[in-house]
């Protein structure tokens, strides 16, 4: 059973709901984190409230990211999704607004991401795919134990395999 929240001494995920509509939308919208993107996350005329509905319809969980001593300040978000039963496979990923990469953080998230993946889902290989150019992420899942699995030009899935 997933939990609406999960903590460590570092950071707490809490589950994305639609009250936190605004805020996806908005780190969904940075300029520094949309540089990754080749379109827009955003359907044409899409509300917020109707952006987040989408992306919780899509993820097996989403979480909202906060500092354990400011829990009232989201500062970015982490999901597992395109969960694949018959191969033991999920895509694991995340955004964080730009203050806050470099201090381990995205790395707390997804070492809890990764415990709910192997208890909740019994996977058995998480997947990372990002833009090639996104060095900051590649750098950050290798550390994990990631390898890079598949690459071209554009994109790389970076995979680990779970005991």
């Amino acid at each position: 059973m997933i939990l609406k929240e999960y903590s460590n001494d570092k950071i707490m995920l809490r589950q994305l709901s639609i009250d936190d509509a605004n805020f996806l939308y908005d780190i969904y919208s940075h300029p520094q984190l949309t540089a990754n993107f080749e379109e827009s996350p955003f359907l044409p005329d899409e509300t917020p409230t109707a952006f987040t509905e989408r992306i919780v319809s899509l993820c097996a969980c989403i979480f909202t990211i906060r500092l354990s001593h400011k829990s009232h300040r989201i500062i970015g978000d982490c999901a597992l999704h395109h969960w694949n039963k018959e191969t033991k496979e999920i895509v694991i990923g995340g955004s964080l607004f730009p203050e806050y990469w470099g201090k381990g953080i995205m790395r707390s998230a997804f070492e809890i991401l990764t415990n709910i993946a192997k208890e909740e889902f019994s996977v058995q290989i998480l997947l990372g795919p990002t833009k090639t150019r996104n060095v900051k992420a590649i750098r950050l899942v290798e550390k994990m134990g990631f390898k890079k699995y598949k690459v071209d030009e554009n994109d790389t899935v970076m995979r680990k395999f779970l005991l």
